[in-house]
This record gives structure tokens, C-alpha cells and sequence, in this order.
């Protein structure tokens, strides 16, 4: 039986589009989403850190209703993502910001992440150095959606946003991005509501696009392999 993975997610309501983290659809694999205690878009974009507690009792709570993995939606709990993983024994992603060092491997020399989030203004360096690496070791370069009406909506307690809307917003923050640094040869989407407009960005940019998912796919295929390899090895020494 393949496990589900434990999506820890924000309180604003969910939104019913293809790409969007609070969609069972959006993943190949069962997920079970719980909203986090006082975890809303708005309080933990800023760093709200009175929340730290609460992001790791519900992280051990799928583990004890036997997930395979954890993963959050929202990019900036990666400032929780160290006590996540002390609190468990099955991985914790919390942030789409722990693929850049994968990412920068996957590059030539001299080529630049793009880095787009919720809000540029509230991405600071210990949210990429709570993810394991830091802006002066890699080059990146960062742009967000902040002031556009995507970025309104998805700080409603119930958001009301369209595939249009988040085409149009995302888009446009990858190009201006692009624009200002040629260089950049890849993008990292931070923000969870972003995949939504990933393959339009794929086509718009012709550049690859590192998201959400792709982290909540690579964590969870992980963790299943090693639970069946574990399983088949126990099978096979009982034999």
C-alpha cells in the first residue's frame, strides 16, 4: 500500500485549481492535508515564528497517522524546517527552497537560479539559510508577486483566484526577472500556489521550472522507495 504524503497546509481556504497544493488531484500519490493552528498566508510570509510549535506537533501527528513524508505549503516555513525534522523520523520538505542546491548542480558555471515567491519584500537570507544554503555561496536572483491581484487573493481568508490571473501575475514577474538577468537559466517557484501557472511559465520562458510539486513528488517517491526496499529486506530475511 503506498503511504500518503502529510501536506501541512495554510488556514486560508483551498483553491479548486489544477496545480494547487490543497487539491488532491494535483498529486500521483494519496495526500492527507491538515491546516496548521494559527499558520496563515499572511502571519507566516512575515516570519511569524509563534507558530514554530504548532508546524511540529502537526508534523508529528502525520507521522503518527503514517506518512510517508511532510511537506508544507508555504515556502517560508523553511525557518521551521530544522525542527520539523528533529521532531520525526520520516523526511520533512518545508520549502521549495531546499532544490537549490540541486538546481545549481544541474547548471553550467556562471548561470543564475531565478527565484520567484509570494512577496520579494518578505524573502529574506535566513529563509535560504534555514534551507541549507546561502545567497552569497550561489547566484540567484529573486522577484516575486507582490502588488499584483494574485498576490491580493491569496492573502484572503477565501481566495478567489483563476488559472488567467495566475498566468498573467506569474508570467509576468518571470519575465521582468528574466529581463533584468539574461543569465538565469532555470526557475524556482517558492510560492505553493504558483504551480498552478508553472507550465505557462515553461512555455512563455523556455526555461525549466523547479516548484512545489516537483519537491512533493521528489519527497515523496524517496521516501516510498526506501520503505519498500526496507520491507522487501525484512521479507527476504524471514524467509
Amino acid at each position: 500500500m503506498i503511504r500518503p504524503l502529510g501536506c501541512l497546509r495554510l488556514n486560508n481556504g483551498p483553491i479548486a485549481l489544477p496545480g494547487s497544493p490543497t487539491q488532491a488531484e494535483s498529486y500521483p500519490f494519496p495526500v492527507i492535508l491538515e491546516g496548521v493552528p494559527g499558520a496563515w498566508t499572511e502571519n507566516v510570509t512575515r516570519g511569524d515564528r509563534s507558530v514554530r510549535d504548532a508546524y511540529v506537533e502537526s508534523a508529528r501527528r502525520m507521522e503518527a497517522r503514517g506518512c510517508a513524508a511532510v511537506v508544507t505549503t508555504c515556502g517560508f516555513t523553511s525557518l521551521f524546517q530544522a525542527d520539523m525534522a528533529a521532531a520525526v523520523s520520516i523526511p520533512v520538505a518545508s520549502s521549495s527552497l531546499l532544490l537549490v542546491p540541486f538546481i545549481r548542480g544541474l547548471l553550467p558555471e556562471g548561470a543564475r537560479i531565478g527565484i520567484l515567491t509570494y512577496d520579494a519584500t518578505r524573502l529574506t537570507d535566513a529563509h535560504m539559510e534555514a534551507a541549507g544554503w546561502s545567497p552569497k555561496e550561489v547566484a540567484i536572483a529573486v522577484d516575486g508577486a507582490q502588488g499584483t491581484e494574485s498576490w491580493e487573493q491569496m492573502a484572503e481568508e477565501q481566495p478567489e483566484l483563476t488559472v488567467e490571473m495566475m498566468n498573467r501575475d506569474v508570467g509576468a514577474a518571470a519575465e521582468r526577472l528574466i529581463a533584468k538577468h539574461p543569465d538565469i537559466r532555470a526557475l524556482l517557484f517558492e510560492c505553493t500556489i504558483f504551480p498552478i501557472a508553472s507550465d505557462h511559465v515553461r512555455a512563455r520562458t523556455g526555461l525549466p521550472v523547479y516548484d512545489y510539486l516537483t519537491l512533493a513528488r521528489l519527497t515523496h517517491e524517496a521516501a516510498e522507495a526506501q520503505n519498500t526496499a526496507t520491507s522487501t529486506a525484512a521479507r527476504a530475511a524471514a524467509e
